[in-house]
């Protein structure tokens, strides 16, 4: 049970450090903008798939540390 816990605090702390170190003043990237280099669509994709996965990372780490904080 310690160890089921230590993964879902450590999937909160590294979700969060993504988000404040690369999102929190510039908000959601942009998706879509017409570009002139198709690499940098790829980039774009890739920044909004990070911004999300901080965001699942905090978000599934909370709900189920209270779920199991809860049942136990």
């Amino acid at each position: 049970m310690g160890q089921i816990i230590l993964i879902l605090l450590a999937m909160i702390v590294i979700g969060a450090s993504i988000y404040i170190i690369r999102y929190k003043d510039k908000g959601k990237p942009e998706a879509g903008i017409k570009r002139d280099n198709n690499s940098e669509y790829f980039r774009d994709y890739i920044n909004l798939k990070l911004y999300w996965t901080s965001l699942g990372f905090i978000f599934l780490g909370v709900t189920l540390l209270i779920v199991i904080l809860i049942g136990s």
